[in-house]
């Protein structure tokens, strides 16, 4: 790293006070890892330039939030409760039983070919929409989300 590369690293990490702490605290732990001293400076340079880099990103939110009518508060409040909204709904989701798996019990309705009427078809549709979400969220790999679908369009 040229000196010059280094100071305006080192002005850009001043101009966030917290930015300059942070990346303080990380030096100092990758001052006590194992390795040479030439991967220890490259770490801390590299660690330098992300702090740098969120800093500056957040500041700019910051601002877009400003000029957009609304306060940083307000804006980054409403971007946490989304969130924690989003992450509600998926651990509300993945603690619902997974119905597609199971089998169903045989009955003499159930082993007589229905015709697949409006109903049938809006369940399916909202069976495989359910298996799409879990998949999407991780909580189905791509063979049991082939094998699921498989089942449920042979049962429809």
């Amino acid at each position: 790293m040229t000196d010059e590369t280094r100071s305006n690293l080192d002005a850009r990490l001043q101009r966030h006070g917290f930015a300059r702490d942070v990346h303080r605290g990380l030096a100092k732990g990758i001052g006590f890892l194992p390795v040479s001293d030439e991967t220890k400076s490259m770490l801390t340079t590299r660690s330098g330039e992300v702090v740098a880099i969120a800093a500056e990103t957040g500041v700019a939110l910051a601002n877009g939030a400003v000029v957009a009518g609304k306060g940083a508060v307000d804006a980054a409040r409403e971007g946490y409760h989304a969130f924690e909204e989003k992450r509600e709904e998926e651990a509300a989701a993945a603690k619902r039983p997974f119905s597609i798996v199971t089998a169903q019990p045989e009955t003499p309705e159930a082993s007589s070919p229905a015709s697949p009427g409006p109903e049938g078809e809006g369940d399916l549709v909202e069976r495989l929409e359910r298996l799409g979400s879990l998949r999407a969220a991780g909580h189905l790999s791509d063979a049991e989300f082939e094998a699921a679908k498989a089942r449920l369009l042979s049962d429809g």
